[in-house]
């Protein structure tokens, strides 16, 4: 039986969630693009394999390490235009292009499930190629800004976010002056083909995280800087409460092999690049850097070193500690 619908309404800390932790110094490499830019997120196949990412011309990359370097994976649409959109990094050609934000592997089957933020939610096997568009409408309202998204690895179901029913990714400071509350968050059955919505008037709703027994979700909520606990089984099933409540903006979430979260996370004038929260909501350490080129959008944790993805950057980043 489906969960209803909810629209949430909750109530924000008056103090943000207080450190209980570490404070970590990123010091790191950079891993630089083909002609484009912005990986926002990362992910490895079932083989350790990658990063994969996607970037600013709609396609996603593999690196294949220093000998090899970055290749296509895979692409969107068809018909693509690789005069127009291969290598291009101008924001105004995206809704041509494609543009992937989040992505994360089904490592059972090896299929790649893509947030695009034009194109809806995508899928491409393991051997890459041309992704095919999975879903693309809830309810009869098309999505507008697909953004994060996390895939429950023993059931297969793709859960995600459509950051606004107003606004395109080209617009997303409105999507945040205006305090626009159209976002959802959705969950897509490859079984049915049925994709649900769970919640919906969410304030920019981001990046998405399953806990490690697949019991909650976690969704980062941008404008209001916190981070919303859903939970998908259990007694409390379709219950919804603010989980942690951050001093800067966050973006992507993640979760770590051994059940922790990295939540990404920016503001003016602070070296805070990432906030690692246990299964509680509680800060368990934060992650900092001197040089602030640009923001970080993903803080992944992988094989015990941290990769660091930006929307802004020609680069990835890799940790050397």
């Amino acid at each position: 039986m489906e969960p209803s619908i909810k629209i949430h309404c909750l109530i924000v800390p008056s103090k943000p969630t207080p450190l209980i932790g570490d404070l970590i110094e990123y010091k790191g490499k950079s891993i630089p693009l083909p002609s484009v830019t912005g990986p926002e997120s990362l992910d490895f196949d079932g083989n350790g394999l990658g990063p994969y990412t996607g970037v600013s011309d709609g396609r996603i990359f593999r690196w294949n390490g220093h000998s090899r370097g970055w290749a296509e994976f895979a692409f969107p649409l068809p018909n693509r235009n690789r005069t127009l959109c291969d290598g291009n990094v101008a924001i105004d050609v995206e809704e041509l292009c494609g543009r992937p934000l989040g992505l994360q592997f089904h490592r059972r089957t090896g299929k790649l499930y893509i947030a695009d933020a034009y194109l809806g939610l995508l899928v491409v096997g393991r051997s890459g190629g041309l992704a095919k568009q999975v879903a693309t409408a809830a309810e009869g309202q098309p999505f507008l800004f697909t953004n994060g998204v996390d895939v429950d690895q023993k059931t297969g179901i793709v859960y995600f976010t459509d950051t606004s029913s107003l606004f395109h990714r080209r617009d997303w400071m409105r999507v945040m002056v205006m305090a626009d509350a159209t976002g959802r968050f959705l969950k897509y059955n490859p079984s049915t083909g049925k994709t649900t919505v769970l919640l919906r008037g969410l304030m920019f709703p981001n990046g998405v995280a399953l806990s490690k027994d697949g019991k909650f979700a976690l969704i980062v909520e941008t404008t209001t800087k916190r981070v919303i606990l859903y939970w998908l089984k259990g007694p409390n099933k379709g219950q919804v409460r603010t989980f942690a409540q951050l001093l800067w903006t966050p973006d992507n979430i993640r979760t770590t092999s051994q059940g922790d979260f990295w939540v990404a996370v920016s503001s003016p004038g602070s070296d805070v690049i990432g906030v690692k929260m246990d299964f509680q909501g509680r800060h368990t350490a934060l992650l900092w850097r001197t040089s602030m080129n640009d923001t970080v959008s993903e803080v992944k944790d992988h094989r015990g070193r941290l990769w660091l993805g930006s929307v802004e950057s020609s680069s990835v980043s890799l940790s050397t500690i």
